[in-house]
């Protein structure tokens, strides 16, 4: 198993006219997997909307200059942080996906992983006439059941610069559990 602390970067938005209620969001890419990356962040969303509201013109509509004032009183930064423990791993390949489990931690950047065995179930999945060999309606709700097998090769995987993982030109993801899919349509 592999644990990985990510760090998020959550912005409160007060309450306003069109906000009905207020809450804590983050942007997609505010997801950080070092503390210092997060805190980096945060200092620069808050020297951005404290610029912002220095240069501000206080609008002629109310409410608009009621939510600027909102803003800046009650507008705040927080980073939150969630312990992630993954025990699988998977492999994409084109639009199949191949099951892995961690077998060993070697090291934060290197693991030890082994295919897990899969059937593939789409009995109850509508079929019909046509592509290559046919269609399959609704594919993505096939039934999948998974097998270890420790006969199975274990492959080492390691962490790419850009924080992904791989193994010679394959490539992996880290999940929380086995996901694997097979399409039927290609």
């Amino acid at each position: 198993m592999l644990k990985v602390t990510y760090y998020w970067v959550e912005r409160y938005t007060p309450k306003t006219w069109y906000n009905k209620k207020g809450e804590w969001t983050c942007g997609v890419n505010d997801k950080y997997t070092t503390l210092a990356e997060a805190k980096a962040k945060l200092a620069k969303e808050k020297a951005s909307m404290e610029k912002c509201l220095a240069n501000k013109k206080i609008p002629e509509d109310k409410k608009a200059a009621e939510h600027l004032a909102k803003m800046e009183a009650e507008i705040d930064w927080r980073i939150t942080e969630k312990v992630v423990n993954y025990k699988y791993v998977c492999e994409y390949l084109y639009s199949d996906v191949q099951a892995y489990e961690i077998v060993k931690v070697v090291s934060d950047k290197t693991l030890e992983v082994r295919k897990i065995d899969t059937k593939h179930n789409i009995a109850h999945l509508k079929q019909y006439a046509g592509g290559f060999a046919g269609h399959v309606a609704g594919q993505h709700n096939q039934k999948v059941t998974y097998e270890t097998n420790p006969d199975n090769e274990i492959i080492r995987i390691r962490k790419k610069k850009n924080g992904g993982w791989g193994y010679k030109d394959c490539k992996f993801g880290l999940s929380e559990k086995p996901y694997a899919f097979y399409d039927f349509n290609f």
